[in-house]
């Protein structure tokens, strides 16, 4: 049965739709019957979800500075991770950030020495953050431009069994633009192309990396617990520590000024995160729960709704966590880390233990155990709390 394209385009579905069109997944980004493969170690899939913005003018280096969490530097050339908060602080979007000189991308008229960025976000909010920037703009000068869709197309690329990096292909006159997906190691390039590449010239480009799904790549972000997009990091809920935007790199906790920021100055210098996003994997519930997070095809046949409740598996229940997205028996969820990991954040007694079980409940009642991991990059990023030592 074929699925409606009304269906097809909202960045939310039901239960009742994911059973009645044959969809198996336990998220949101619904997968399809049979379920999608493992990833390979080395690919290149088209993010067809993304959307990117122009802004450029003499003013859209200071126009930015005072919007995202990073910091711009308009003597760089190299892209970056970022995100936009409101003013208290909540994530709106999460974005890549493309710096440009007299791109054609922008519009015919750009000088040849203007300065210019890309932003690439999700595409279902595109033209909510486009208004976002409208309300900024003031007296600004620069430009404006949501681009259409298919006038460049947004690659992710990996190819983790040698060195290659967009940058050096991306210099090749071709009108691609590559930057370092940098969030979690390997993550592999970002890339622009123009859409109206060829079969043979996209070859080239990809210097013979083979082509794969979107969701092999959405795979590679669950097992390494990135998320993207405002599915998985809801806007205006949650601030960017929880949803591991530091980690990744996306905040410059020294700049100056900028939307949101006092209170994320604030949550850094406490050091006190309760609460981070972590791959989680699912497993049969009589069963002790798996030491890793190993995506495993067609593990289990139910559908876990956006926003489960995960609970502890005791007589209480007590909630621990939200489910966010996942395909198959892995995805990722909002966790107490010091309820469901072996983290200390606040210096209190932590109620962890390693015998721990946690439970989510399908949509049809039945209940499956659940259980986070922590990445070794993100352990090692994470601050313990300060001991004080008593004086006399």
């Amino acid at each position: 049965m074929s699925i409606p394209r009304s269906i097809r385009q909202t960045s939310t579905i039901c239960a009742r739709c994911l059973r009645q069109y044959g969809i198996r997944s336990y998220s949101t980004s619904a997968g399809r019957n049979p379920p999608p493969p493992p990833p390979p170690p080395s690919g290149a899939a088209r993010l067809s979800n993304r959307r990117l913005l122009s802004i450029h003018g003499q003013d859209a280096a200071k126009f930015l500075q005072g919007l995202i969490t990073a910091n711009v530097r308009p003597e760089s050339r190299t892209g970056f991770y970022t995100a936009f908060l409101n003013a208290q602080g909540k994530v709106l979007n999460d974005a890549f950030v493309y710096p440009t000189l007299g791109s054609k991308w922008h519009d015919a008229n750009t000088a040849s020495d203007e300065l210019g960025y890309l932003l690439e976000v999700d595409g279902e909010q595109a033209e909510t953050l486009l208004k976002h920037l409208k309300r900024h703009k003031l007296r600004s000068k620069l430009k404006l431009r949501l681009l259409e869709e298919g006038e460049l197309s947004v690659w992710s690329v990996w190819k983790e069994d040698e060195r290659w990096t967009a940058h050096t292909k991306a210099e090749d006159g071709s009108g691609a633009i590559g930057m370092t997906d940098s969030r979690a190691p390997g993550m592999g390039q970002r890339i622009l192309l123009p859409s109206q590449n060829s079969k043979d010239d996209l070859q080239e480009f990809l210097d013979g990396v083979p082509e794969a799904p979107m969701t092999a790549y959405t795979l590679r972000r669950y097992l390494k617990g990135v998320a993207e997009g405002q599915v998985e990091i809801p806007r205006e809920e949650s601030l960017p520590m929880n949803c591991n935007i530091d980690i990744m790199g996306g905040i410059d906790f020294k700049k100056g000024c900028y939307v949101g920021q006092e209170l994320t100055i604030r949550t850094h210098h406490t050091g006190v995160v309760r609460r981070r996003i972590l791959p989680v994997v699912l497993h049969d519930h009589a069963q002790a729960p798996p030491e890793r997070v190993e995506y495993v095809p067609d593990a289990f046949d139910e559908v876990l709704e956006k926003d489960a409740d995960i609970r502890r598996d005791d007589k209480r229940k007590r909630p621990t966590g939200k489910f966010l997205a996942g395909i198959g028996n892995v995805g990722l969820a909002m966790c107490r880390l010091e309820q469901m990991s072996d983290l200390k954040v606040s210096g209190e007694a932590s109620s962890f233990d390693g015998g721990d079980r946690f439970i989510v409940q399908s949509s049809d009642g039945r209940e499956l155990g659940i259980k986070a991991v922590v990445p070794d990059w993100l352990r090692g990023k994470i601050r313990e709390p300060k001991i004080q030592k008593r004086v006399g």
